[in-house]
């Protein structure tokens, strides 16, 4: 049973680790023998299934008393009610066979070991132990099929040690409750762990938890386990010097998953909250995750203190999450996708970070503070409700690696690496992308740092107030990068762009709200390919320097206006005495851009913002009016739209 459960988890991790291993840019999946191509990037993500990971005997954590071997612990020495089954010498108490065990009473330095068959089933009862090992594991599987430990109803158990490990055969001890193989947490009792040092929990294979109650104070990870972790239910206040879970085989890519099924986590970590590899999976529960000393924090260099990490794929179904990081609060090398949950996250970097695709399919995100808040390779919304509070982009698409610090942009050497950032300062504004010349374009330099060639002559200009296709300046459009917005409620306050695609950007449904930057080097709508709508309904309030409109592939109708001066208050778009799109932004604006269904060819509309009103009549799908406040970058296209039967007033009251 054990080899079939390893090999169905195997099968599954690897699923995922090659739907990982390359993508393209329409979500394509690459390996040496074949190509798979999908239009949706959730199908890239292989969910594990939970009737594989718990056993019946996993979840039951029942026992027959009448049939079990009692284990009495007594300070300096412990006794048996079975000498054949169980070895005593002083305070060690070995257990060489299969069957069940119930553990009571106390001691001081002592410790529990098994050592049966390789094919045998031992089930240790915590029936109100407490068990102390100054040097070395209180309870150490040393071989057996699996172990279950059971937490007896009503019990409050502990286990702890004080002192460095010493080395008492060739394993390498690192852990209050150290397994060298399978080993199950059930039941309906307390555990209470103190590593003094090392981890409070190790496993070398496969750790799986049922049920309990679990208080882990850990010098190093609260759990960890090599093969996977299984968690179906449970309640956990730990703290730890590294990683609240953390799962890793460093030998075999294939292993190291995490799945939760729900439970209760208050998680405080100098490491990652969950740190997993092939996979990590959350169904359901409340988490209450604080990292490196939260979003505050400065972290050291290389330190790694995110809120729910791992190298493969990261799959969130629902839960209810409260995230306070120090760096990234979700983080996946691969593909993260939210399905449902409610997530309340301050971070000081990345509220979600994937470096293939990020995807949002329901659930409520409030990042309240953040570098980014969401960031991936392609990032894809299509439904629930997103808010947003960044210092820098709100909605980020680029490949990983693209935005380091060998990257010249605007004849400025970029200053981050890998989607990292500097230490979080919110009262930094991102700086200011040097300002082009409207009919020349700015000087960038060349990739060896030595100064290119301005690009010369008029700027490309859009159609009847349209954006090019591919925007100028010498900013090469990353065609694997994409931001798709489909469905759902999205609001952003950003200071740097709030959506900002490396490539292209595609709105057809939803609805965004915008507070943009008052930083004249940053944008609210910002990408170096195709700007595309098609449906959907965004209103935009930021600085007008970097403002640009849709490209001409868009069938949506939308208006760019850049104001007189600065306003602030209530944006509101209205068809005669109908009004169409209201938002209040949270900081002043020099530029409104606003699209919607409402917005028809030929006819006229009144948009005020703040104490600014203007009219306007769309004779085509696209209108600008005004002049940006600072040119735009690199000889980006301007704007041409129509400006006949317009007026300006300001308003009366």
């Amino acid at each position: 049973m054990k080899q079939k459960k390893r090999t169905v988890l195997a099968a599954i991790t690897v699923a995922c680790l090659l739907c990982s291993c390359s993508q393209t840019a329409n979500g394509a999946t690459t390996d040496n023998t074949a190509t798979t191509t999908t239009t949706d990037a959730t199908t890239l993500v292989t969910a594990l299934d939970p009737e594989t990971l718990f056993s019946t005997r996993d979840k039951a954590g029942d026992y027959d008393e009448s049939q079990a071997v009692a284990i009495t612990l007594s300070d300096t020495k412990a006794t048996s009610s079975d000498s054949s089954k169980v070895s005593i010498s002083a305070s060690t108490a070995t257990i060489q066979d299969e069957g069940v065990y119930i553990l009571s009473g106390k001691l001081t330095n002592g410790q529990i070991i098994v050592d049966a068959e390789e094919s045998d089933k031992v089930q240790l009862v915590l029936n109100g132990v407490t068990i102390n090992n100054n040097t070395s594991a209180a309870i150490y599987v040393r071989q057996g099929d699996k172990v279950f430990v059971t937490l007896a109803k009503g019990t409050t158990n502990t286990l702890t040690n004080k002192d460095t490990f010493v080395a008492i055969d060739d394993n390498n001890i690192d852990g209050v409750v150290f397994a060298k193989d399978d080993i199950t947490f059930n039941g309906s009792g307390t555990l209470i762990i103190n590593a003094a040092y090392g981890s409070g929990v190790v496993a070398k294979d496969d750790l799986t938890i049922t049920g309990g109650s679990y208080k882990v104070n850990a010098a190093d990870h609260g759990f960890t386990a090599k093969d996977g972790i299984a968690i179906a239910d449970g309640t956990f206040q730990i703290t730890s010097g590294k990683d609240g879970f953390h799962c890793e085989d460093k030998d075999d890519a294939t292993k190291g998953f995490i799945y939760v099924g729900k439970g209760s986590y208050d998680i405080t970590a100098q490491g990652d909250g969950f740190d997993g590899a092939s996979i990590l999976q959350i169904e359901d529960g409340t988490f209450q995750i604080k990292t490196g000393s939260g979003s505050d924090a400065t972290l050291a260099e290389d330190a790694s203190a995110k809120g729910i990490k791992t190298t493969g794929n990261l799959l969130l179904s629902g839960g209810s999450f409260t995230l306070n990081c120090a760096d990234d609060a979700y983080h996946s090398n691969a593909n993260l996708t939210v399905k449902g949950g409610n997530y309340t996250i301050a971070t000081g970097d990345d509220g979600f970070h994937a470096d293939l695709a990020a995807v949002v399919e329901g659930g409520t995100i409030h990042i309240t503070k953040s570098y980014e808040g969401i960031e991936g390779q392609t990032v894809h919304v299509s439904a629930g409700t997103v808010n947003i509070v960044s210092s820098d982009d709100g909605i980020n698409a680029a490949e990983s690696g693209e935005d380091s610090d060998e990257a010249v942009v605007g004849g400025e050497k970029g200053t981050m690496a890998n989607g990292e950032r500097p230490a979080f300062d919110d009262t930094i504004t991102p700086p200011e992308k040097p300002a082009g010349d409207a009919t020349t374009g700015a000087t960038a330099k060349a990739t060896d740092g030595t100064a290119g060639t301005a690009p010369t002559g008029n700027p490309p200009t859009g159609t009847e107030g349209a954006m090019p296709n591919r925007m100028g300046g010498g900013l090469q459009a990353n065609e694997n990068c994409d931001i798709t917005i489909t469905g759902g409620t999205i609001t952003i306050d950003a200071k740097g762009d709030a959506i900002d695609s490396n490539g292209s950007i595609h709105i057809s449904g939803g609805v965004i709200y915008i507070t943009g930057p008052e930083n004249n080097g940053n944008s609210c709508v910002d990408s170096d390919g195709d700007a595309v709508i098609t449906g959907g309904i965004l209103v935009a309030c930021g600085s007008s320097s970097m403002f640009h409109g849709f490209s001409t592939d868009s069938t949506q109708g939308w208006a760019l206006i850049n104001l007189t001066e600065a306003q602030s208050g209530k944006v509101t778009l209205a068809s005669g005495s109908t009004t169409l799109l209201s938002y209040t932004p949270t900081r002043e604006y020099t530029a409104v851009l606003v699209s919607g269904s409402g917005i028809k060819k030929g006819s006229t509309y009144t948009l005020t913002m703040g104490d600014e009103t203007k009219t306007f009549t769309m004779e085509s799908l696209s209108y600008t009016s005004g002049t940006s406040s600072n040119g735009n970058m690199g000889g980006r296209g301007q704007m041409n739209g129509t400006k006949q039967n317009q007026t300006t007033t300001k308003a009366t009251s």
